[in-house]
């Protein structure tokens, strides 16, 4: 997926964004089928190494080269919580 990531706000789960749309463009083609809100689901790390995941659309609408994050949640707590 070369595209753009459309922006979604992860801040109030205390995820970047960034790490987020790492995780989507690196997941991609590994990507598992999502039964919920949004087509496909991909698991990831922040760069803290606090475990992930997130849910997306792609393609959004009529663009293929664009995804459209949902959601995002923390797996893990964060290190020495």
């Amino acid at each position: 997926m070369s595209g753009p990531i459309t922006p979604c706000f992860v801040d109030e789960r205390h995820l970047a964004q960034s790490d987020v749309e790492q995780a989507i463009r690196e997941g991609h083609r590994g990507r598992q089928v999502n039964d919920g809100q949004a087509d496909w689901l991909v698991e990831g790390l922040t760069a803290h190494g606090v475990r992930f995941e997130a849910v997306y659309d792609h393609p959004a609408g009529d663009d293929k080269t664009t995804a459209r994050i949902v959601s995002a949640w923390r797996v893990d707590e964060w290190p020495g919580a």
